[in-house]
């Protein structure tokens, strides 16, 4: 674990770094890996990234990922956060218009699974649209403590405590995502 700060000039908010770029990318390579030998030889493999929060994760993932059919990409937006650092309980579907991917191999790439509930409505919204031949899911966290809802991802960068957490995709407020590190965001400032 990391030891560095960031503060923002603007917002005054601190930063402590949970995990540098380098132990990111170390364990991304593990997971592709791990997901190239599952997928190796299915079928016609299908991914779904959530966006926004997944953009680094997935881009990483889909280059340490190894099939021998071409991955075919899909992108879909769902949140149950808004502006906020709690889930609101509601999950939002702001883009979530996908071709036909019928009784495909699918693996859908998450940025966090915290409450479960983002990630349970889209897995069941894939079971009844597409009634896929396999579905998984993998998410760069994990964080049980908060699950209100039964899921378990299948592939799982990083386990983490109830932290707010920014950078490498997640944001607070739409900030922060640029970040090259994953880091708990510190609101209080000073």
């Amino acid at each position: 674990m990391g030891a560095d700060m960031v503060t923002s000039e603007k917002t005054g908010h601190k930063i402590t770094e949970i995990y540098s770029p380098e132990q990111i990318q170390k364990r991304i390579i593990e997971l592709g890996q791990i997901i190239s030998q599952d997928y190796k030889s299915l079928e016609n493999p299908v991914v779904i990234g959530v966006m926004k929060g997944a953009f680094c994760f997935l881009a990483d993932l889909v280059r340490n990922i190894n099939t021998d059919d071409p991955l075919q990409m899909e992108f879909v937006r769902l949140s149950s956060y808004g502006s906020a650092t709690e889930s609101s309980g509601h999950v939002h579907t702001p883009y979530l218009e996908l071709p036909n991917i019928s009784h495909r191999h699918i693996l859908v790439v998450e940025d966090i699974i915290d409450s479960g509930r983002t990630a349970k409505f889209f897995l069941d919204y894939l079971t009844g649209q597409f009634q896929p031949a396999t579905l998984k899911i993998a998410c760069f966290l994990d964080k049980p403590s908060r699950r209100v809802v039964e899921v378990e991802p299948d592939y799982v960068g990083f386990t983490i405590n109830d932290l707010f957490v920014v950078g490498y995709g997640l944001d607070y407020a739409e900030k922060y995502r640029e970040l090259p590190f994953l880091g708990e965001l510190d609101l209080g400032g000073g």
